[in-house]
């Protein structure tokens, strides 16, 4: 009798800890949703972004990352934020030390899913990945090549 309690126990604790694993999202499905955010554009790199949340009155957390893009080639970004995170992700994409483009419409406070970006000049590009308010997040941002022009 104690051996069957004790399976029941075991059996139980094995299937209610497969179901909160399951409801998870993983930087893979994150890839997986993105990419069909990404439509038409052909993949080129992924990124994956997990920020702590930022005390009051702080700056946000950042991650940089830096990419080179060729001149006159339309590129997508698709920025794809975790469900399990209050956060959600900003993409701003400078070159040097000028903005150059965003997901993030400052005079509307709106957060875009994706944005396409012209590049006018081959060199060294910085993406810097923040997440809404400085809360905690998980994001996938997918760079994809959608024309030459």
């Amino acid at each position: 009798m104690k051996n069957t309690y004790f399976f029941i126990i075991i059996i139980s604790l094995i299937t209610f800890a497969g179901i909160n694993q399951s409801s998870a999202q993983s930087g893979e499905e994150l890839v997986n949703i993105c990419q069909r955010v990404a439509g038409d554009a052909t993949y080129l790199k992924d990124y994956t972004v997990k920020l702590g949340s930022t005390p009051p009155g702080q700056e946000p957390l950042q991650d940089k990352q830096s990419l080179v893009l060729r001149k006159n080639t339309i590129y997508k970004f698709s920025i794809c934020s975790s469900k399990d995170y209050s956060g959600r992700a900003i993409l701003k994409l400078f070159s040097s030390s000028k903005l150059e483009a965003s997901n993030y419409m400052v005079a509307t406070g709106k957060i875009y899913p994706s944005f396409e970006f012209t590049c006018q000049k081959t060199g060294a590009y910085h993406m810097f990945i923040e997440f809404e308010d400085g809360k905690e997040g998980l994001a996938v941002i997918i760079m994809s090549f959608v024309k030459k022009i």
